[in-house]
């Protein structure tokens, strides 16, 4: 298992553009494929943290990347009060409230922990050509 990606985001509009990016270090590990799918993922869970959160000026938000032989582990961690995740499908007519309904459908596993802070986490299997390097 290669170390993990960990990068602390300040709670401004930047910080989705710099979430995205950072899936970018583990080009060596994911296919194409994986890479969008785990991009669009990071950047719904960053953007949910900017928007429900609360976050004041001197909070960030906390993003750790971990790929080992089986799966890519997405962690968002931010210090807001959590909430309980109620499945709806989104509206369609809406270009809002379809992070969770996004992760639900692309992940193979997600959650979220509230332990004085909040992490919604998702994990997206890796194929067999990303170890081999095929893209």
């Amino acid at each position: 298992m290669t170390p993990p990606v960990v990068v602390v985001l300040e709670p401004t509009p930047s910080a989705v553009r710099l979430a995205r990016a950072s899936v970018d270090a583990l080009r060596d590990q994911l296919t194409e494929r994986q890479l969008d799918d785990a991009r669009l993922l990071v950047s719904e869970l960053v953007t949910n943290s900017l928007r429900h959160a609360a976050l004041t000026p001197d909070q960030s938000i906390e993003l750790t990347l971990e790929v080992d032989a089986e799966v890519l582990r997405a962690e968002v961690r931010d210090p807001g009060e959590g909430f309980v995740h109620e499945p709806r499908a989104p509206n369609p007519e809406s270009a809002a409230g379809w992070g969770l309904f996004l992760v639900s459908k692309l992940a193979s596993r997600w959650g979220v922990q509230r332990d004085g802070s909040t992490r919604v986490w998702f994990e997206l299997p890796i194929s067999a050509s990303a170890s081999t390097g095929e893209h």
